[in-house]
């Protein structure tokens, strides 16, 4: 032991093998300190060679602190106690001093105890260990042999280092278990426990004192501690669907946890002292002061093919009183989005039977696509429509009602009913009544749902309907629990809410089994404003917008879209190429048509050309407007606009072109199912068939123009009859 020039002061070499973080260095030399009477001043040195921790006083006196070896160390220090007149009560004191006096550094006895416990029920392959002081590679490789033997498979352990933690290492084991790996707690227990048991049954005698603290010592092999994960707390305060509790140090974000009357919550704001819970349950039986259980568990809710044509809650509990949902799998509500790598490109389209929709704003199967406008102008009806086109087709469908009216909900379910979409259709229902955690989490619901057909390689469509609503019961429980607000009165990560719902939105890669989720999220505007805080994000989250006019609604043209507003990023890849071919030249026609009708309103004269630029735009406009519930096929849609595109329906008059529509469905599938069965097979118009299509047109034509004609003048000589 070197003196320092500062009386009253040691130099004390510390080797270790591995480096130690400030906070242990600082307790280490404290404990020195005391033990030599003197101000220690460490001088820390890593040695690989060195196992565990070795204090070098001087050249002669060495002392390890190593818990790998405990038992010499101690019988060291046990041996220079004095015995004389010491009762065992105050011996097993001093001794349990002494263990307190040694900091686990690699002491990690793995070896001594059965794990197999611990991964009886994980099923996953990463461990997270959190050590209070990094650890050698060495070491971790050991461990990581050690733990891979016991699950029987190979494990991966990933290190958190937190200097302030009570125990020196801690294992955890999925979710739900733990894992001391810090010997010194378990020893001391059971030594402790040891103690209090000799001291009911009296003091022994001085001489029997060393060989019964040496069978204590002996019978109270450090071994593993294998624990559940939980932890208590009791609530402060409670009301409006929230609750406050403090006690759960260690709670993490959106973890369940139970309380008072098996109503169960989840940790939604974390701070230093307490944690904000919503509630998924009723407050009343919840009181203050009373215990509230970390569960450990996210919540889960149930998945799989017994769901679909059934109403459920945000919970997954069903509520359309058709008997209790029998599943196997439950799925998190919250989980991470497909990266990159796992996606594959959106190319393959998502068939919504709106013709305005597929030609000019085409959806595809993976797409993120917005549907955005005031209220009652169409928005839930075109998601709907989209949902009743997945009829006979592979793709399951989800509608998460959030804070809709029960009368909307209702209306809802009897049009899926109606047109014999429900049974390939899941409806999640959060109603304005139930606790705000219901409404916060029934759209994560919806897409667990979703995404369990996309894991398995099929494709599924959920519909939000609304995240404006979302956004305000977010904004709400915000609230609730003070948290600070900001734009327009949202707290700062309504962003990331709504981001990270979305983008789980995916078409999967090949190698994933290609599955597909496409959302259409519903957000409403107040007059019109896209520029508001909500729906600004949500565009940003999105592949495109569908926009909704209320100028248009009022003027009947419906579906009210604005073109000039609604864009799909996926576009062209998310069309067939038949669909390609017309649609484009529908959307010149459009654009060209809009020019043109501006500049005449002027009264000004126009040319032959313009005139007939004119007339096919507004023929194509007006076919472009579509009854609700009453989709179309893909090949319908090509065949109608193929007419109108080419000029074929120049000469009908605007006030007749929907029943020119309706009869020449009807003389397709009559006459000419091949053209229609060619197209929807192929996906493409080949040469041949475009000829048979051309002639399909003007024969009826014909046959509608005399059909016209003859009821024209049956019309007429009606009217001059009553003359």
């Amino acid at each position: 032991m070197k003196k320092s020039d500062k009386e009253g002061t040691a130099e004390v070499i510390l080797k270790t093998s591995v480096s130690l973080h400030a906070d242990v260095l600082e307790r280490i030399r404290e404990k020195l300190s005391a033990a030599l009477g003197v101000d220690v001043k460490l001088n820390p040195r890593i040695d690989r060679k060195v196992k565990g921790m070795v204090v070098y006083l001087d050249e002669q006196r060495q002392f390890a602190l190593d818990l790998a070896e405990p038992m010499k160390e101690l019988e060291k220090k046990l041996a220079a106690l004095p015995m004389d007149g010491e009762l065992i009560e105050d011996k097993a004191k001093r001794t349990i001093k002494i263990i307190e006096s040694y900091q686990p550094v690699t002491g990690i006895k793995i070896s001594e105890t059965n794990l197999k416990k611990a991964f009886e029920d994980f099923k996953g392959s990463h461990l997270m260990l959190h050590s209070k002081v990094h650890l050698d590679d060495s070491v971790l490789e050991k461990m990581k042999e050690k733990l891979s033997a016991a699950a029987g498979r190979e494990l991966f352990i990933d290190v958190k280092v937190n200097p302030r933690m009570e125990a020196g290492a801690v294992l955890y084991v999925g979710d739900d278990k733990r894992v001391i790996l810090d010997t010194r707690y378990k020893w001391l227990a059971d030594l402790e426990r040891s103690v209090a048991a000799r001291k009911e049954t009296g003091f022994i005698k001085e001489e029997e004192a060393s060989s019964f603290i040496r069978t204590m010592i002996e019978e109270t092999e450090p071994k593993l501690q294998l624990e559940e994960v939980q932890e208590t707390g009791s609530v402060l305060e409670v009301g409006d669907g929230v609750a406050v509790v403090s006690g759960l140090k260690s709670v993490g974000s959106q973890e369940l946890v139970e309380l008072e009357g098996n109503v169960y919550g989840i940790a939604f704001n974390l701070l230093s002292e307490k944690v904000g819970c919503i509630l998924l349950g009723p407050e009343e039986q919840i009181r203050e002061g009373s215990e509230v259980v970390r569960t450990g568990h996210l919540l889960k809710v149930p998945v799989g093919e017994a769901l679909v044509g059934r109403i459920i809650n945000a919970l997954g509990q069903p509520i359309d009183g058709k008997g209790p949902i029998e599943v196997d799998l439950y799925n998190p509500v919250e989980k991470k989005a497909p990266g990159i790598i796992e996606r594959h490109p959106v190319v393959e389209p998502l068939h919504a039977g709106i013709k305005v929709l597929d030609a000019l704003v085409p959806l595809g199967r993976g797409q993120r696509e917005l549907i955005i406008g005031d209220r009652k102008i169409g928005k839930t009806t075109m998601a709907i429509d989209t949902i009743l086109s997945q009829k006979n087709t592979d793709v399951f469908c989800i509608y998460a009602s959030i804070g809709q009216k029960a009368s909307s909900v209702a209306r809802v379910v009897n049009i899926l009913e109606e047109y014999g979409a429900l049974e390939y259709t899941t409806i999640v229902v959060a109603l304005p009544n139930e606790q705000p955690a219901f409404r916060y989490i029934a759209p994560y619901t919806a897409c667990a749902i979703g995404e369990y057909f996309m894991e398995k390689g099929r494709n599924a469509l959920v519909v939000y309907d609304d995240l404006s609503k979302h956004a305000v019961t977010y904004r709400e429980m915000s609230a609730l629990l003070k948290r600070p607000i900001g734009r327009e009165a949202y707290p700062g990560d309504i962003f990331y809410i709504h981001s990270r719902l979305l983008e789980r939105a995916a078409r999967l890669a090949i190698e994933l089994g290609g599955g597909s989720l496409t959302a259409l999220p519903i957000v409403e505007t107040l007059a019109g404003d896209i520029s508001a805080f909500i729906p600004t994000n949500v565009i940003s989250i999105c592949d495109g917008q569908i926009f909704l006019d209320t100028n248009l609604f009022n003027e009947g043209f419906r579906p009210a879209m604005d073109v000039g507003l609604s864009v799909s990023r996926v576009g062209g890849s998310a069309q067939t190429k038949a669909m390609k071919k017309v649609a484009g030249r529908l959307r010149i026609d459009l654009a060209q048509y809009q020019e043109m009708a501006q500049f005449v309103k002027f009264g000004a004269e126009v040319d032959q050309t313009t005139l007939d630029q004119l007339t096919r735009g507004e023929r194509g406009r007006e076919l472009l407007k579509q009854a609700q519930h009453l989709p179309l096929s893909m090949e319908q849609e090509i065949v109608i606009l193929y007419a109108v595109i080419n000029g074929y329906m120049d000469d009908i008059p605007l006030e007749q072109t929907a029943d020119f529509e309706e009869a020449f469905f009807k003389y397709m599938d009559q006459n000419h199912a091949p053209v229609l069965e060619s197209i929807d097979q192929t996906k493409e118009l080949h040469p041949a068939t475009e000829e048979d299509l051309k002639s399909a047109i003007l024969s009826f034509k014909e046959a509608f123009k005399r059909r016209v004609a003859k009821e024209d003048s049956e019309e007429g000589s009606r009217l001059a009859g009553s003359l």
